[in-house]
């Protein structure tokens, strides 16, 4: 299962939404946002786009490869 969490952004460390492994605290990105907050304190529209073609990567693989 997966959430959103908002967290820095690797190169300009501006707040961005990554995709996260509940039961790990990690992005898919490899971001460590274990100690982050996981409501959306931050207000921010932008979304870490490595994680987000990771989310997808895992979508298409749990729908035969398909996005529906």
């Amino acid at each position: 299962m997966y959430e959103m969490c908002v967290g820095p952004e690797t190169k300009t460390g501006a707040p961005v939404w990554h995709v996260v492994e509940r039961h790990r605290g990690n992005s898919l990105c490899g971001a460590d946002l274990s100690g982050a907050p996981r409501s959306a304190g931050t207000e921010t529209d932008r979304h870490c786009l490595p994680c987000m073609a990771r989310f997808q990567e895992c979508l298409e693989a749990s729908n035969g490869g398909r996005v529906n």
